[in-house]
């Protein structure tokens, strides 16, 4: 039965007692569900693997809880966690064919033969390998996907409580990549075990996880499902890390229960903004935000209105289905270049162009700039 993972308050200080210490978490407090596949996500030293280690029990706390369903796990050592993890290295033994990395687990847990044999052939066919045991080869003569999903076997080979994938996906080429991620949902789902995913990739979060938690810097931003970090991120760190976003500096002009108006700096254009897009702390008239709009949320022509802001195109990047156009915009504006997504590449638009950039203002959002990094 799959069980639920819970923090409560949970902080980690390196080096407590040094000169320098280090607090990787920071009262890291939420619940994943049981048979929730849940995706923690972030940039390098945002604490995610921290977080995952001390899920494990391969860190200790230094303080708050952390409960599987209703046992409070914080002291409890990794032997006696009953969890499946899965590295990033894969951490496969050479010598050993690929029936006696799965079955591992068994061996140490005393797992009768028959039982060994049953289980390790059940999991195999659930990652697809049944033709690859039939060989039953050392996991060096495997692809890297092939010995991915060896990995993942081995873990789910003892019927774990919890699964921690650590980095899975990040040896692997960027298509095999793709394909890996769409089997690993297929697999959490069967088995229907409560997992949590260590990624620095955005996207392979967005495509994988029920939910993700944004963490930075020790801390928890924002937790929820892909869309609504992409659509109702709630501060601008979330906004410019699940997607891209774009930035103008501005200034409030005016608040209402139903809406915020926003002055692009420098310019004489402003943009009328519902409340729910306002991720401010008591907003008011005269505050410093970031106008911020997603690369689909923003157009270019050569038109020039009032509503414009001339920039100049660097760089047009054909990817499939829409055209990708790097605008540089004045430095008054924004010191880092534009992201615009077009539908269709403009016949009359070229790299070294001066264009004009618009903003759909039913899309934009405004946030503080408190925190921002980019």
């Amino acid at each position: 039965m799959s069980k639920s993972v819970t923090y409560q308050n949970v902080n980690k200080i390196y080096d407590e007692k040094g000169k320098n210490p280090v607090h990787a978490l920071k009262d890291v407090s939420f619940t994943i569900e049981p048979g929730e596949l849940f995706c923690l996500v972030g940039p390098s030293g945002c604490g995610k693997t921290t977080l995952l280690r001390a899920t494990a029990g391969l860190e200790t706390i230094s303080s708050g809880k952390m409960f599987y369903g209703d046992v409070d796990i914080s002291t409890i050592p990794p032997y006696r966690r009953n969890i499946g993890m899965v590295f990033q290295s894969f951490a496969l033994y050479p010598h050993m064919t690929i029936f006696e990395n799965v079955a591992y687990g068994l061996r140490v847990r005393k797992v009768p033969k028959d039982i060994v044999k049953k289980k390790v052939t059940e999991v195999m066919e659930l990652v697809g390998l049944q033709e690859e045991l039939k060989r039953n080869p050392s996991p060096t003569a495997l692809s890297g996907g092939q010995q991915q999903r060896v990995a993942i076997a081995r873990a789910l080979v003892y019927d774990p409580d919890v699964l921690l994938l650590d980095e899975p996906l990040a040896n692997l080429d960027a298509k095999l990549r793709r394909y890996m991620r769409a089997e690993i949902r297929r697999i959490q789902k069967q088995t229907n075990i409560t997992t949590i995913f260590v990624t620095h990739d955005q996207e392979e979060a967005m495509a994988v996880g029920d939910r993700l938690a944004v963490l930075r810097k020790g801390v928890v931003e924002q937790i929820g499902t892909s869309d609504d970090l992409y659509s109702s991120p709630q501060n601008a760190f979330v906004s410019n890390f699940i997607g891209k976003m774009n930035f103008y500096n501005g200034s409030l002009v005016s608040v209402t229960d139903e809406f915020a108006e926003a002055k692009v700096d420098t310019t004489e254009i402003t943009v009328r903004v519902p409340r729910s897009r306002v991720h401010l702390e008591d907003p008011s008239k005269g505050d410093i935000v970031l106008i911020g709009g997603r690369p689909e949320q923003l157009y270019i022509s050569k038109e020039k209105s009032n509503n414009s802001i001339r920039g100049t195109v660097k760089i047009i990047q054909h990817l499939g289905s829409f055209v990708r156009y790097e605008i540089e915009m004045p430095p008054e504006i924004s010191k880092i270049n534009f992201e615009i997504d077009m539908d269709s590449l403009q016949k009359d638009v070229k790299e070294g162009d001066e264009i004009e950039v618009y903003m759909k203002e039913d899309k934009i959002s405004l946030f503080s700039p408190d925190g921002r990094e980019l």
